[in-house]
């Protein structure tokens, strides 16, 4: 791993002027550009309050008394799993997105999908602020351990970055994976409890949760925004498992990417 850093520090400043090339060429052609970073998450807020809290009237089981509870709880999970989701996808297409680069370019082609990757960091910290921000206005609560969220994003690029990695790899030898991989995802986010409480899931069901490391990272998400709460201590081995998985998919990565130039 520390070889890793090695080859990447010196080209921070191509990562830096990267990053915000991605993040630019999303929006590029379009009339707000990259107000949408700020206004998508704000979108989400407002539907969601709309249609969980007035329309459906959903309540959290023990949570707030309060209307607004719910939808705030639904995105303090979501926004982070969308992340995750966005790197995935990007993950699965980028060396093919980059053939002509990975081919002839200096760059270290570890550089490649940790671009994107880094890019899901700015989207995800901006609708961060914007739901601790409808927390303080609709729920009149403002957390007291919110200095912990930094960490809880580092873990999360961490544990996208070890799949990401081997995402980007997989997809060019097992192309069905890119067309799977949106299922595969939905399918997670469906058996992780984020648009539903943990309450709510059977008994006999529930014990499959200790082994979901996605739903220990967005509990903890949800008990530093909302609960006021530090992480618990699944939390904890979640970030021994994405730092193990980020060495294994580097690794793994930088093994085969001469494999992968000769099919994209």
């Amino acid at each position: 791993m520390l070889a890793i850093f090695k080859q990447i520090s010196p080209y921070n400043h191509a990562l830096r002027l990267l990053v915000a090339r991605d993040l630019s060429n999303r929006y590029k052609g379009t009339m707000l550009g990259l107000i949408w970073l700020f206004l998508q998450p704000v979108l989400m807020v407002v539907v969601y309050s709309f249609v969980f809290s007035v329309i459906m009237k959903v309540r959290v089981p023990g949570g707030l008394d309060n209307p607004y509870h719910f939808a705030v709880y639904l995105m303090a999970a979501m926004m982070p799993f969308m992340a995750f989701q966005e790197a995935l996808t990007t993950a699965s297409s980028v060396l093919f997105a980059n053939s002509a680069l990975l081919q002839k370019s200096t760059l270290p082609p570890v550089l490649f999908p940790l671009v994107p990757i880094l890019s899901t960091v700015v989207t995800e910290l901006i609708a961060l602020v914007i739901i601790v921000i409808a927390s303080a206005i609709l729920l009149e609560h403002v957390s007291s351990c919110l200095y912990l969220l930094p960490l809880l994003v580092l873990v999360r690029l961490i544990i996208s970055l070890g799949f990401g990695y081997l995402v980007a790899i997989l997809s060019v030898f097992i192309q069905d994976l890119r067309q799977a991989l949106g299922f595969l995802l939905t399918l997670l986010m469906f058996l992780t409890p984020i648009v539903y409480p943990i309450e709510m899931v059977p008994e006999q069901f529930a014990v499959f949760n200790d082994f979901n490391p996605f739903y220990h990272l967005l509990d903890a998400y949800r008990g530093v925004i909302l609960r006021d709460e530090a992480p618990r201590v699944g939390f904890y081995w979640v970030t021994a498992f994405s730092v193990v998985l980020l060495c294994v998919g580097v690794s793994f990565f930088q093994k085969t990417i001469d494999r992968a130039k000769d099919f994209v």
